[in-house]
């Protein structure tokens, strides 16, 4: 099962929101940097 999708999913939905409806929540850093990295680690270990 493929999840890093729904990870690079959720960071774009999310990046994109605070761009647009300035979105702010708490610890929104480090949730953001976290999906970043889960995805981007998954990205590249995918077989």
């Amino acid at each position: 099962m493929k999840l890093w999708p729904y990870f690079l999913g959720a960071w774009l939905v999310l990046n994109g929101l605070n761009s647009l409806i300035s979105l702010n929540f708490k610890y929104e850093s480090m949730v953001m940097g976290v999906l970043a990295l889960i995805a981007g680690t998954l990205v590249i270990l995918r077989k």
